[in-house]
C-alpha cells in the first residue's frame, strides 16, 4: 500500500474538494460513496431525457469556492445571472418585501417595519459574526429590532427551516444569512441544463483525469480500528477498504453510530434536517413572477416553493412549469418525513399551492426525493467541531457541519473540502496551492440573460 494512500468517505461536494486538492498535490486518493453517481446532496434524476435537481439549488456569486471549481472544470463561461424574486406568504396573501407598496402592506407595524430596515442595514455592514456565537436568533432580531419583527417574520422562518423557536437557533447564523441577502440577489444558472449535474459530472471527470479511484454503491458499514488510527472500512457488500489517512465527509451521526470510539469535542452535537423534495411538472399558468416563495403559515405542508423554470427558463420541456415543494423536517425521524405516503405527501403538497394560487397545479409527472440528513441543525450554542479527530489521529472531518456560521451551501461544502486537505498536507502551517487559488479567486462579471 502506497504510503500516502488517502481514503475519503462520501463523494459529495466535501469529499469531491478534498479529492481534488489532495491528488493535485501527488497523493493516492480513493473516495467511497454509497450512490451510484458522486454528488451527494447535489445529485440530479432524469425525466424525459432531462435532468433535474433533487432539490433546489441556485449559483451564489458570492460562493467563491463553487465559482472556482465551475471555473476548473470549464463550465463558468457558460453561467448566466437572473434576478429573481422572494415571497412571503402570509394570511392568503404574498408579498415581496424588496418592493415598497407590499412592504408597507406586509402585516407588520410600521415602526417594527422601521426597525426591520434597521436591522437589514446593520446585519449587511458586518461581516464577521463570531462574537454572535453562543447568543440565539431572538437577542438578535429583539435587539436590532423588535419582538414584533420576530414575532411577524423571523419566528416564523425558523421553524420552517428548523422547527424551533428563535430562542433556540444561533444569532451568528441568522446574522450570516441576513447579511448576504441571498433572497434579493442575482443567481446564476447554466441554459440548456441543470447546472448540479455539469458541476458532479466535470468534477468526477477531473477526479478520474488525476488518477482518483471512485468506488461507488458503496455504503460505509463499519470500520476496523487499533492503536489509535482507522486502518480500513467495510463496506455493505463486505468489502474492505484500507488507508493510511481517511477523512470523513458523511453525517456525523453515520460515523458515530458506525464508530462509537469517535468523540472529538463538537462532533456528537451535530443534528440535522430531514428535507422533502416535491417537484412537479404542469403546463405553465399566469401566477406571480418569483422563484422563491416562503411560506410562513404553520398549516401549510411545505416550508416553501421554488419555480425552477423562473431561475432557469431552459430547464426541461418548453411551455411547462416547475415547481418544487420542499418541507424541512426537525428530524428525519419524525413521522412526517419517515412515515407518509408519498401520494399523501404529493396530495398535501398540490393542496397547498390551491390555497394559495387559487387553482390546481394538475401535474403531467411528480418527484419525491427524501433527502435524511440534509442541513445541520444551527442552535444557540453550536460551535464547528475540529478538522481533525482527538481520538483518531489519521481522521479527519469535511461538511457544511464544519463552516458555521457561513450559511451552507455548495460552495461552503467545497470550501471544507479544501480547509480538509489543506490541513492535511500541511498540519495547518500554510495553505496549499489549490486551496489559496480558490480563496483568492475573482469571478467575471456577471452576464445577464
Amino acid at each position: 500500500m502506497s504510503k500516502e494512500s488517502i481514503v475519503i468517505l462520501g463523494g459529495g461536494m466535501a469529499g469531491m474538494a478534498a479529492a481534488y486538492a489532495l491528488a493535485r498535490n501527488g497523493r493516492s486518493v480513493t473516495v467511497v460513496e454509497a450512490g451510484p453517481q458522486l454528488g451527494g446532496l447535489a445529485g440530479s434524476f432524469h425525466r424525459d431525457g432531462h435532468s433535474f435537481p433533487l432539490g433546489y439549488h441556485h449559483i451564489l456569486y458570492r460562493d467563491r469556492h463553487l465559482l472556482f471549481f465551475l471555473d476548473v472544470i470549464g463550465a463558468l463561461e457558460s453561467v448566466l445571472w437572473r434576478r429573481v424574486r422572494m415571497l412571503f406568504c402570509t394570511g392568503g396573501r404574498c408579498y415581496d418585501l424588496a418592493c415598497v407598496s407590499d412592504f408597507l402592506r406586509f402585516p407588520m407595524g410600521l415602526a417594527d417595519k422601521a426597525r426591520f430596515v434597521g436591522l437589514m442595514v446593520r446585519a449587511f455592514r458586518k461581516r464577521n459574526w463570531t462574537d454572535w456565537n453562543g447568543r440565539s436568533a431572538q437577542d438578535l432580531v429583539d435587539g436590532w429590532a423588535t419582538a414584533g419583527v420576530r414575532r411577524a417574520l423571523f419566528e416564523p422562518l425558523t421553524r420552517i427551516k428548523f422547527g424551533l423557536p428563535c430562542c433556540e437557533v444561533s444569532g451568528a447564523w441568522l446574522g450570516a444569512r441576513l447579511h448576504h441577502r441571498e433572497g434579493s440577489a442575482p443567481l446564476g444558472y447554466i441554459p440548456g441544463t441543470n447546472w448540479t449535474e455539469v458541476l458532479c459530472a466535470g468534477l468526477a471527470g477531473r477526479l478520474s483525469s488525476l488518477g482518483v479511484r471512485l468506488v461507488t454503491s458503496a455504503r460505509v458499514a463499519g470500520f476496523r480500528t487499533g492503536g489509535g488510527v482507522v486502518s480500513e472500512v467495510q463496506t455493505e457488500a463486505g468489502d474492505w477498504i484500507g488507508g493510511d489517512v481517511f477523512v470523513s465527509t458523511i453525517p456525523t451521526e453515520i460515523l458515530i453510530a458506525l464508530l462509537p470510539e469517535e468523540d472529538s469535542p463538537g462532533i456528537r452535537e451535530v443534528e440535522y434536517t430531514a428535507l422533502s423534495s416535491v417537484i412537479c411538472a404542469a403546463p405553465k399558468r399566469r401566477l406571480p413572477d418569483f422563484y422563491w416563495m416562503n411560506l410562513l403559515s404553520p398549516d401549510r405542508t411545505a416550508s416553501g416553493l421554488f419555480m425552477l423554470d423562473s431561475l432557469n427558463p431552459t430547464i426541461g420541456e418548453r411551455g411547462e412549469s416547475y415547481v418544487n415543494f420542499v418541507t424541512h423536517t426537525r428530524s428525519r425521524t419524525m413521522p412526517f418525513f419517515n412515515q407518509l405516503p408519498e401520494d399523501e405527501l404529493c396530495a398535501r403538497t398540490l393542496a397547498d399551492f390551491r390555497e394559495v394560487f387559487g387553482e390546481d397545479l394538475s401535474p403531467r409527472w411528480t418527484q419525491v426525493n427524501r433527502l435524511p440528513m440534509y442541513s445541520p441543525v444551527f442552535l444557540r450554542d453550536y460551535r464547528n467541531p475540529g478538522l481533525h479527530s482527538t481520538r483518531f489521529r489519521n481522521l479527519y472531518f469535511a461538511g457544511n457541519f464544519c463552516t458555521f456560521p457561513s450559511v451552507a451551501s455548495t460552495g461552503t461544502a467545497l470550501h471544507s473540502g479544501l480547509e480538509a486537505a489543506r490541513l492535511l498536507l500541511n498540519g495547518g502551517a500554510r495553505q496549499d496551492d489549490i486551496a489559496e487559488a480558490a480563496q483568492r479567486f475573482r469571478p467575471p462579471p456577471m452576464r445577464f440573460d
